[in-house]
């Protein structure tokens, strides 16, 4: 059971613990890192709160499960305190497409120039073993 004022008015924007934890594993293969995920309370609960949001386990010491659906926000090195959301994240991953990658990358740093982020995205894709198995297939 979702305490009140935890899941977002927006069903699109609702994430779950798991998935938000998932989320950072493949972010991390990306050689993106997550430095905090916190849950973002909605409604009259963030009156109570101080700050923006709440850490995924005083949310879950307030009754939030780990498959919950729940308002989820990462924040990442170098992302100038951009917090997307977890549904963002996802659909940009979705594709599996380089251009996906280069949207997640341009998204999630906005500070990056297009040639920065094509950069940065493709050097990620040559760090995974599956791409280079698959460039090394493709090359002969």
């Amino acid at each position: 059971m979702i305490p009140q004022g935890f899941a977002a008015p927006n069903a699109a924007l609702n994430s779950t613990i798991n998935r938000g934890n998932a989320l950072s594993k493949k972010l991390s293969a990306l050689g993106i890192i997550v430095t905090g995920m916190e849950i973002n309370p909605v409604g009259p609960v963030t009156a109570m709160i101080p700050l923006a949001g709440i850490t995924v386990p005083n949310a879950e010491a307030q009754g939030v499960g780990p498959d919950d659906p729940v308002h989820l926000l990462f924040d990442y090195i170098g992302s100038e305190g951009i917090t997307p959301e977890v549904a963002v994240i996802e659909q940009l991953l979705a594709p599996g497409t380089v251009s996906a990658v280069v949207a997640l990358f341009t998204g999630l740093f906005p500070s990056l120039t297009t040639a920065g982020a094509e950069g940065r995205a493709l050097a990620a894709l040559a760090n995974l073993a599956p791409v280079v198995a698959a460039l090394l297939t493709a090359l002969g």
